[in-house]
């Protein structure tokens, strides 16, 4: 399974890119969605990341396709209404990602090439309060209906990982419950241990069959 750490908008560069050098060992992106910050502390935060040793293919950055790719790095992850257009010389490792909130939009990624899906919120979430949770019911319903990997986002916690990998998502993907956690390392460390305990799982009942 895979693991994705969003920040979170509340921390400074310094804040975001000291997590995230310390967690990075245990993750499958690390996504910059910083809505209020310039293409120059965008820029400024990848180079950081880069020199505390942060993978490029990595680092993932939100709703900015051009200055992704003209950075090189792992790939840009899109809002549920933006349209996905070629950026110029992306590198070989790029990735797109999108939101998605219903399998009409899923299917609709999928069809223009999108290479996976976040899908939520999940569980109850403090960000999103008064809205009602989509549920492990319409997960597996979504990740039934494509065939491009689906992360499940919002609420999630080490333990729901065995329920997450049930209903068919590939991955998780958390902000706050590790960006805001009181040991970022240690909460990466549990989302890590819970997926790879379900993998293995995984493949020693297909050993079995």
């Amino acid at each position: 399974m895979e693991l994705h750490a969003i920040s979170t908008g509340q921390q400074s560069i310094y804040q975001f890119v000291k997590v995230a050098s310390q967690i990075h060992p245990w993750t499958t992106a690390i996504h910059i969605r910083e809505k209020k910050w310039s293409d120059s502390q965008i820029i400024n935060a990848v180079q950081q990341l880069m020199h505390t040793g942060v993978p490029l293919s990595k680092i993932r950055i939100n709703s900015r396709p051009q200055l992704a790719a003209d950075l090189k790095i792992g790939g840009v992850h899109l809002s549920e209404h933006m349209s996905y257009v070629n950026a110029d010389d992306p590198p070989s490792l790029w990735k797109v990602g999108r939101s998605v909130h219903s399998i009409e939009q899923a299917l609709q990624a999928q069809s223009e090439g999108i290479d996976y899906l976040f899908y939520g919120h999940i569980y109850s979430t403090n960000s999103k309060p008064d809205l009602i949770p989509q549920g492990l019911d319409q997960l597996e319903k979504l990740c039934h209906a494509v065939s491009i990997p689906v992360i499940a986002i919002g609420g999630i916690q080490p333990s729901h990982c065995q329920d997450i990998h049930q209903a068919g998502a590939r991955g998780v993907a958390v902000m706050s419950g590790v960006f805001e956690a009181e040991h970022p390392q240690h909460a990466c460390q549990l989302y890590s241990q819970s997926m790879q305990y379900m993998t293995s799982t995984h493949l020693q009942s297909l050993g079995k069959k």
